[in-house]
Order: structure tokens, then sequence, then C-alpha cells
């Protein structure tokens, strides 16, 4: 069995992290956010796994050259790079002869989904489904727009109807899509999507599109403010005060950190998430902050609920951001 990894957004929500590397490729919990959707995908024993690409390509071919351990048999990864914006159907489409002959799994590279998709597979393939849609149960805390499920597992429809006017019950969808390959029969060449064109019509034409309903926990990171929050949650679900690697200070509350960040010992650092190479100096305190790579945070450092970002190589007008020195600070 075949995979597919989506990873061509812009990621335009999620700026400005993502002016320096692809969504895909932007670190949660200290790992490339594309290292959980392999995963999902290689637990599920997925022999092959297409990636396309089209924003900073080359940090998604980064994030994922170390992916699998020595000796271990791994699913070998494979690139499609977009030089336009295909949407998932067209991303899909065009790599139809990889994913030719059996069924495939096509899984969203922004998402932190703690699933395994055996069993979810092991239903589509029960039910001879053309499409299932791995599903987790609709919250007021989610901004997306619903999949409605009817008591027989089938999608009756897609957002943005109002939940309570729905006779079908609303569910969230993960971005884990499980398809048979007849599906690559209806996709035209070109920009295309599959929640938006492929996927209704489908229904409207009465073939079947299931929902399989996860109650594992799933999230994804979209926006900064977003980003930051499921990063924190994550860390409360394990149980941890603190995600460190590296050297850092004994006054770090909720703080995700890899091992080149360094953190002085006198310094107060809460509920935020630091990148590579980061420097916290002497007698700082920082809360509800996203620092990216490289940034070194000078002496006597107050910050709150903010964004810094080294200075990005484009020259554009950034009112949004002040410069301090060598880095940008952004509003959270």
């Amino acid at each position: 069995m075949k995979g597919m990894i989506l990873a061509a957004g812009l990621g335009t929500r999620l700026h400005p992290l993502t002016d320096f590397r692809a969504k895909a490729a932007v670190p949660f919990l200290n790992r490339p956010l594309i290292h959980y959707a392999w995963e999902l995908l290689a637990g599920a024993g997925l022999q092959e796994i297409m990636i396309n690409s089209h924003h900073l390509p080359h940090s998604i071919e980064a994030a994922v050259q170390d992916l699998g351990t020595e000796g271990q048999k791994t699913p070998s990864i494979l690139f499609s790079h977009e030089t336009e914006r295909l949407g998932t159907a067209g991303a899909i489409g065009k790599v139809r002869d990889f994913l030719a002959g059996d069924t495939f799994v096509v899984c969203s590279g922004k998402i932190y989904f703690e699933q395994e998709l055996d069993q979810a597979i092991g239903f589509h393939q029960e039910t001879e489904s053309l499409v299932t849609l791995v599903l987790v149960p609709y919250s007021d805390e989610y901004s997306y727009n619903p999949v409605f499920l009817d008591d027989q597992n089938n999608i009756t429809g897609f957002g943005p109807t109002e939940t309570g006017t729905h006779p079908d019950q609303p569910h969230v969808f993960t971005g884990v899509h499980i398809l048979d390959p007849k599906i690559l029969d209806f996709i035209p060449a070109g920009p295309s999507e599959t929640v938006n064109d492929l996927y209704p019509r489908f229904i409207q034409e009465g073939y079947r599109v299931q929902g399989f309903v996860s109650k594992a926990y799933w999230c994804e990171c979209s926006t900064p403010q977003r980003y930051l929050m499921r990063s924190l949650e994550v860390l409360q679900n394990r149980g941890l005060d603190n995600l460190i690697e590296g050297e850092a200070s004994p006054l770090c509350q909720g703080v995700v950190a890899p091992r080149s960040v360094q953190i002085d010992g006198s310094s107060v650092v809460k509920d935020s998430v630091l990148w590579d190479d980061v420097k916290v100096g002497p007698n700082s305190s920082i809360s509800g902050v996203i620092v990216t790579n490289g940034v070194t945070l000078g002496p006597e450092t107050h910050l709150e609920n903010a964004i810094v970002t080294p200075l990005p190589e484009k020259t554009e007008p950034l009112q949004a951001a002040q410069r301090v020195g060598d880095s940008l600070i952004w509003p959270l």
C-alpha cells in the first residue's frame, strides 16, 4: 500500500513562522510536523510515500531526510514538486500513476494525531467505500467547517451549514483520507480540491463516502496562536512540565525547546516554544512566546505574547513587526 503527504500549502495563516520554512516543516514538540504524518503512514505498513511541495520545498526535503532508523525497513520517500499549487485533488491526480492499483492513504502534513490507522483502513476495506475520511467528534472549540455523518457512517455533507440546523451529526475532518484507486478516474488535470469539489459530487451521485470516527487526540496548527496552544496542550496531556532537550533554566515552566537551545539559569521562561539555536540571556522573562531559529534574546529581555524571528531575507513592509537589533518582534 502507498500513501501521500500533502505539504504544498503556503502556510499564510501561520505567518511569520512560514517565512522561514514550509508549514509541514515547522517544529512541533521539537520535531517537524511532517514527521507525525509519516509515522501515521509508516505505522500502518505503507511501503512508499509521496510528498508534494511548493512553498520552500528544500525545508520539506531537509525535514524528512533523517526519518527512519538505520537498518530498519521504512517507507521510501518520493517528492512531487508543484510549480503551481494544484490543491488536494490536483496533487493526487498529478501522481496518479504512482498511486494507481491499490487502496492508498492521503494525509495532511500539518496534523498531530494519536490514532493508529490500521482500524480505519480495515473499516474502509470492509465497507468497500470509494472514500473514507477519518473524523473526530465536533466541539465548539473548533472553528472548522463541520462534516456531517449519519447513523450508518455515511458522510451526508460538508459545512458551512449551521450545526444546529443539519439533521446529521457534525464531526471534524482530520486530514486523513483513505481512498479507492477508482477515485483517480474522476480527477481532472490541473488544480482541484477533494472536500470542495470531488467529495460533494460523489455524495450527490450516490457513491459511498464514509467517515471513520476516532476518539484519539488530534490537532492541527494553522495559526501561531493555535500552534502555541496545541503545543502546551500536548505537554499537559503527557503530564510534562517541559519538553526541553538541552541546557535550560530551572525556572522554566511549559517550555518546548530542542537540544541546541540555551536558557540562562537566571531567566524565567513560561508557556513558550523555542526553535533551534535560540539563546535566552540572563535575567530575562518571556511568557507565551514563540522564538524561531537562531534568535538571541539579550540580557534582561522581557516579552509576553509575541513571536520573535530573524530578519527575513526579502525586504518587505513589516507594519506588524518591531525591529530590535537583528530580530523582529511580532504580536501573537
